[in-house]
C-alpha cells in the first residue's frame, strides 16, 4: 500500500475512535479492561458493594490474566485481585447470554482453583475464590439484582457444603436506589457526570476526557484495530492483485494467492484496462 492510502486509512481510523470514546461504559469489556487496569483501590471498591463488606482490601490486582491450561482450554480474566486474606476475585462482562452460561462460570471456578497450589500442596491451601459475571441480560429473569450460587448438602436441609467457591451474577438490567442498584446503573452509563459514585466518575473522566488517559485507551481499541489490520490486509491483497494482473497471472490464480473473490479480481482487471 503506497504511504498516502496508508495515512488516510489512518486518518479515518483515528476519527472513528474518537467518536466511539464517549459510547463506551463498564459494560464493554475492553473499556472495562482499560479501567481497571492498575486501580486495586477501584477493584475494591467494586467488590466492597457486591459483596456488602467494608473490611475488604485488595492487595493485588491484574486485568486480562492469562490462566494456562496445558490439557485443555486456557482462559483470559477481565478482572483478576487478591485480597489480604488471600482470597480471589474474577471478575468477567458477559454481553451475552450464550457466554454466561453456568458451565463457562463453573470453569473459570475450576481454573482459578486449578492454578492456585502447587503439585505437592495440601488441598486446605486453596483460597476461598468469587466468580463474578456481569450481565447484559438477568441472566436468570427473577427481577433481582444479583444470585449468589453456593454448593449445599441437600440431605442437611441444604447446609453449605463448605469449599469457599462462590459464583456470582450481576442482573445488568437491574435499577434501584441500592448501593448494588447504583452500581449497576453506573456499569451501564456512558456519561461519568450521570455516574451515581464518584470514585468511578472520576476515572471515567480521566480515561474519555484527559489525555493523560489516551494511553489507557489502547485496549479498548482492540477490537478496532483488529477491525483496522482486516481493512488494511485487505488493500494489500489488492495492491498485490493489481501487480499479479500486470503480469498477466491468470485471474483464477490470483483469487487463490490473494483470498480476494473472483469479482474483486475480476473488477480490478478491469480498471487496469481503462487506466491502460
Amino acid at each position: 500500500m503506497n504511504s498516502e492510502k496508508e495515512n488516510e486509512l489512518k486518518l479515518a481510523f483515528k476519527e472513528k475512535i474518537l467518536k466511539r470514546i464517549p459510547e463506551f461504559c463498564l459494560m464493554d469489556d475492553t473499556y472495562m479492561t482499560a479501567f481497571f487496569n492498575d486501580q486495586p483501590e477501584l477493584i475494591e471498591f467494586v467488590l466492597s458493594i457486591i459483596l456488602e463488606r467494608d473490611d475488604l482490601k485488595v492487595v493485588s490486582s491484574e486485568t486480562q490474566k492469562p490462566l494456562k491450561n496445558i490439557q485443555g482450554r486456557s482462559i483470559i480474566l477481565d478482572v483478576y485481585a487478591v485480597d489480604r486474606q488471600g482470597k480471589e476475585y474474577n471478575i468477567e462482562i458477559q454481553n451475552s447470554s450464550a457466554n454466561a452460561n453456568p458451565k463457562r462460570a463453573r470453569y473459570y471456578s475450576s481454573m482459578l482453583d486449578s492454578n492456585a497450589i502447587l503439585p505437592k500442596d495440601d488441598f486446605k491451601k486453596l483460597p476461598e475464590t468469587y466468580v463474578i459475571f456481569f450481565t447484559q441480560q438477568d441472566y436468570f429473569k427473577r427481577g433481582l439484582p444479583l444470585y449468589t450460587i453456593e454448593r449445599s448438602i441437600k440431605e442437611l436441609d441444604n447446609s453449605s457444603f463448605g469449599d469457599e467457591q462462590h459464583i456470582i451474577y450481576i442482573n445488568g438490567r437491574f435499577k434501584g436506589d441500592s448501593p448494588i442498584g447504583k452500581l449497576i446503573h453506573d456499569f451501564n452509563c456512558a456519561n461519568p457526570r450521570q455516574m451515581h459514585y464518584d470514585k468511578l466518575a472520576e476515572r471515567s473522566i480521566d480515561l474519555k476526557e484527559t489525555s493523560e488517559g489516551d494511553g489507557s485507551m489502547c485496549k479498548i481499541m482492540q477490537e478496532l484495530n483488529e477491525e483496522y489490520a482486516k481493512l488494511y490486509a485487505k488493500l494489500h491483497d489488492k495492491e498485490t492483485a493489481k501487480n499479479l494482473l500486470q503480469l498477466d497471472v491468470p485471474i483464477e490464480k490470483i483469487v487463490i494467492a490473494t483470498g480476494l473473490s473472483l469479482e474483486e479480481v475480476t473488477k480490478l482487471a478491469e480498471e487496469i484496462k481503462k487506466e491502460n
